[in-house]
C-alpha cells in the first residue's frame, strides 16, 4: 500500500477548513498541507444559497475563492474520508487512496438531518436538502415549473429560503414543529412580530407541527401531511431542519464521546495532533461547560485558530464560544446574540416599539444569550460583555432600548405591499 504522507491534512473545505487552510499556510509556510473535501466546489457562501437558487443573486457572487485561485496547498476534491486510524496516523479515503499526517484538522462539518419518512434517505423528485451547491443548482433548475413549495423547518435557513420564494412569486407553506419560528434563538414574544412580518408578504406559516407523510405521482412529490392530518399541495418540497455532525467515519478512532466530537478550548481533541472545528464540535471549557457554537462567524473564528495552532508548542484557546449571528430577514435587521439556555429568564422590553424588538437570556445578573431585532445598534459593545461573562445587573433595561430610529408598523405593511407588488411585476415578466 502506498501512502502519501503530509505535514497537515484538512478534512472539509467550508469556511472552517478553508480559514484553517490559509493561517496554516501563512504561519507555516514550509509544510505541505493537503485539504479533503466530499463536494466538487468549495469556497462558496453557504448562508448565501437560498439567494441563489432562488435567482436573486448570481452564482459568481457566492464564491469567495475560486478553483483557479493560488492557494499554497494540494486538495482532493469530490472525495470523503472513510476512516481515521490513529495508530498510523492514516485517513483512508473513498477513492481508496490512503494519506498520512503529522497533524489532522477535521472542519468536515455536518449532514443534513432528514425526516424520518426519509430514514433510507432517498428522497423522491422535487424533494431536496437545502445544504449545498449542487442541491441549489438542482432546485434552481427544478423550481419554474414547480411553484407550490412547501419548506420544512422555520430556522433561520427555511425562513430565509421562504421568503426568497415568496419574494419570486412561488406559493410557499412554512411548517415548523414548536410554537414559533427561529425556536433556537428567538422566544416566542420576540418571535412573534417577524413571523406576523414574514405572514404579510404571503407565506402560509404552520407551527405546532411537522410533516410525516408524503404523495407522490410516480417518483415526483405532488402532496405532503401535516401531523394534524391537514394535507397541502406540493409540488417542491425543501428540507431545512438543520444538521448533525458528520462523525460516522470517526466511529472507530476513539475520539467520540457519547455522540459528541470534543475539543478542548485550543480546539484539541484528545490525540493533541488531531484538531476539530466547525460544525462538527463541541468546545468544553476548562470549567466543564459544552458549547455547540455551530455558526459561520464561528467557523471562520476557529478555522484561523486551529490553522495557527496546528504546529505550536502549545494551542492558544479560541477567542470565544459565543453564538452571535447577523443576518437580514426581508428588510429586518437581526443580530443574534445567542440562543436560550437551560434554565435562562428571558428579559424583554415591556411594551415594544413597533418594529423594533429587544431580549436577552439571562442567568444571574449575566447577559448569556439574547437578539436585537430591527434595530441592531449596540450589538458589538452587548457582544463583548457577555463573551468576557460581565455582570450587567440593573443595566440590562437601558440596553433594551432601542437606539436608533424605529420603522412605525405602518412602515412595515407599505414595505410588505411593496415587496407583493414587485412578486406580481416579476410574474408578469415570466408570462
Amino acid at each position: 500500500m502506498t501512502v502519501t504522507t503530509y505535514d497537515l491534512v484538512i478534512v472539509g473545505g467550508g469556511a472552517a477548513g478553508l480559514n484553517a487552510a490559509a493561517a496554516a499556510r501563512a504561519r507555516f509556510p514550509g509544510k505541505r498541507v493537503l485539504l479533503i473535501d466530499g463536494e466538487e466546489e468549495i469556497g462558496y457562501y453557504r448562508t448565501l444559497l437560498p439567494m441563489f437558487m432562488t435567482g436573486v443573486m448570481p452564482e459568481e457572487k457566492l464564491f469567495f475563492q475560486r478553483p483557479d485561485d493560488p492557494v499554497g496547498y494540494e486538495t482532493r476534491l469530490g472525495v470523503r474520508a472513510l476512516a481515521l486510524d490513529r495508530e498510523q496516523n492514516h485517513l483512508s479515503l473513498g477513492n481508496g487512496e490512503v494519506v498520512g499526517y503529522e497533524r489532522l484538522i477535521l472542519a468536515q462539518g455536518g449532514r443534513p438531518i432528514l425526516p424520518p419518512m426519509f430514514a433510507d434517505r432517498r428522497l423522491p423528485a422535487g424533494s431536496f436538502p437545502v445544504r449545498s451547491l449542487a442541491v441549489a443548482r438542482r432546485i434552481k433548475d427544478w423550481l419554474p415549473e414547480h411553484r407550490r413549495i412547501v419548506v420544512l423547518g422555520g430556522g433561520l435557513v427555511g425562513s430565509k429560503t421562504s421568503v426568497f420564494l415568496a419574494m419570486g412569486g412561488c406559493q410557499v407553506t412554512l411548517v415548523e414543529k414548536e410554537p414559533h419560528i427561529l425556536p433556537t434563538v428567538l422566544s416566542e414574544r420576540t418571535a412573534a412580530p417577524l413571523q406576523r412580518h414574514i405572514a404579510n408578504l404571503g407565506i402560509d406559516i404552520r407551527v405546532n407541527t411537522t410533516i410525516d407523510e408524503i404523495e407522490t405521482d410516480g417518483n415526483k412529490v405532488t402532496r405532503a401531511r401535516l401531523s394534524t392530518g391537514e394535507w397541502l399541495p406540493c409540488e417542491t418540497l425543501l428540507i431545512g431542519i438543520g444538521g448533525t455532525p458528520d462523525i460516522g467515519f470517526l466511529a472507530d478512532s476513539d475520539l467520540i464521546d457519547g455522540e459528541e466530537l470534543v475539543v478542548n478550548p485550543g480546539l484539541q481533541t484528545r490525540d493533541p495532533n488531531i484538531f476539530a472545528i466547525g460544525d462538527a464540535v463541541t468546545i468544553e471549557t476548562a470549567e466543564g461547560e459544552h458549547h455547540q457554537p455551530w455558526t459561520w462567524p464561528q467557523a471562520v473564528s476557529q478555522g484561523k485558530r486551529a490553522g495557527d495552532n496546528a504546529f505550536r508548542p502549545s494551542a492558544a484557546p479560541v477567542p470565544r464560544v459565543t453564538r452571535v449571528n447577523a443576518q437580514n430577514i426581508s428588510g429586518i435587521p437581526l443580530m443574534i446574540l445567542g440562543g436560550p439556555g437551560v434554565g435562562s429568564e428571558v428579559v424583554s422590553r415591556p411594551d415594544p416599539d413597533p418594529g423594533v424588538w429587544r431580549e436577552f437570556f439571562m442567568e444571574a445578573d449575566r447577559i448569556v444569550g439574547g437578539a436585537l431585532v430591527g434595530d441592531i445598534a449596540g450589538a458589538g459593545p452587548l457582544h463583548f460583555r457577555m463573551a468576557n461573562g460581565e455582570a450587567v445587573g440593573g443595566e440590562a433595561p437601558q440596553h433594551l432600548q432601542r437606539r436608533t430610529r424605529a420603522f412605525a408598523a405602518e412602515s412595515w405593511g407599505r414595505l410588505a405591499r411593496a415587496r407583493r407588488a414587485r412578486r406580481f411585476a416579476m410574474e408578469g415578466e415570466r408570462a
